[in-house]
C-alpha cells in the first residue's frame, strides 16, 4: 500500500501509532484483514469504526481481503458486510483475489467490489491504462469461483501445514502472535528480527524479517505455510 501510494504521488501516513494526522483529512485508507504479515483479524466493531472515521472525513476505504477465506482462530468479515457498513457501500472498495484461496498466484486473478460510482471510475482508468484482464484468466477465475470444493480442499491443505508448523515453532521457544488467519505465522522470541532470520537460516529454513513490513515488525519474522507438505514436515523436524 505504501509503495502504491508513493507511485501515485500521495503522502503516506502509517496508521500504527508512528504518525499523526495533520489538519488535513486522508483521501484513502487501506485496511487489510486478515492481515499480511501478522494474520490479525479485525472484528466487526473495529471495521465499523474505520468506516465511520472515513465517512466523517470523506475518505475512501480500500479493504484488502485476499485472505478472507483462510481463517483459523477468528471469523473475518468483508468491509461490505451489512454488519460493518449497514448495507451502504458508499466510499468502500473490497479487494478480492484468488491467488491464495484457489492457488492462482501469478495469474493476477482478482476483482474489486463495492461503491458503484468508484468501481465505474476504476473501470474507465483500467481501460485507458491498458490493464484489461486476458480472456483465459477470466475463464480460469470463473471456473474457480464456481467450484467451492477446490477452495475447501486448498484450505484444508493449509490447515494441516499450519498445525504441523505452529506446534514446531512454539516447541522451539517462539511466541506466535495474532496469526488467526492467512498463510503465515507471525513469530518472535524478543530479539531483532534479522538475528532470528539468521537462526532459521542456520537450520536451512527461510523466513521473512518483520521489519520488511514496517517498523512494528522489528522483533518478528513471517513464516509461510506455502511450501509443500514435505518441506513443511522437514522444517518442523529441523526445529525439533
Amino acid at each position: 500500500y505504501e509503495v502504491g501510494a508513493l507511485l501515485a504521488g500521495a503522502r503516506v501516513l502509517r496508521a500504527d501509532g508512528t504518525a499523526q494526522l495533520g489538519p488535513e483529512n486522508p483521501a484513502l485508507i487501506f485496511v487489510n484483514s486478515p492481515s499480511n504479515p501478522t494474520g490479525k483479524v479485525l472484528g466487526v466493531e473495529h471495521l465499523r469504526k474505520v468506516v465511520a472515521f472515513a465517512r466523517e472525513r470523506g475518505a475512501i476505504v480500500a479493504s484488502d481481503e485476499c485472505y478472507l477465506g483462510l481463517t483459523w482462530d477468528a471469523d473475518a468479515v468483508s468491509i461490505l458486510d451489512p454488519r460493518v457498513c449497514d448495507g451502504d457501500h458508499t466510499g468502500l472498495i473490497a479487494i478480492q483475489s484468488l491467488s491464495k484461496t484457489s492457488n492462482l498466484a501469478s495469474y493476477r486473478a482478482g476483482f474489486l467490489a463495492g461503491d458503484p460510482a468508484l468501481i465505474a471510475e476504476l473501470l474507465e482508468v483500467r481501460k485507458h491504462a491498458g490493464m484489461m484482464m486476458p480472456t483465459p484468466i477470466q475463464a480460469a477465475m470463473a471456473a474457480a469461483l464456481a467450484d467451492d470444493e477446490q477452495e475447501a480442499e486448498q484450505r484444508e491443505r493449509y490447515r494441516r501445514r499450519r498445525d504441523v508448523l505452529l506446534a514446531a515453532v512454539r516447541g522451539a521457544g517462539f511466541t506466535v502472535d495474532d496469526s488467526e488467519a492467512g498463510l503465515y505465522l507471525w513469530a518472535t522470541r524478543g530479539e531483532d528480527c534479522r538475528d532470528t532470520v539468521d537462526w532459521f537460516a542456520e537450520r536451512g529454513i527461510l523466513v521473512a524479517p518483520g521489519d520488511f513490513y514496517g517498523p512494528r515488525g522489528q522483533k518478528h519474522v513471517r513464516i509461510a505455510l506455502t511450501a509443500s507438505d514435505e518441506r513443511i514436515a522437514a522444517a518442523a523436524a529441523r526445529l525439533s
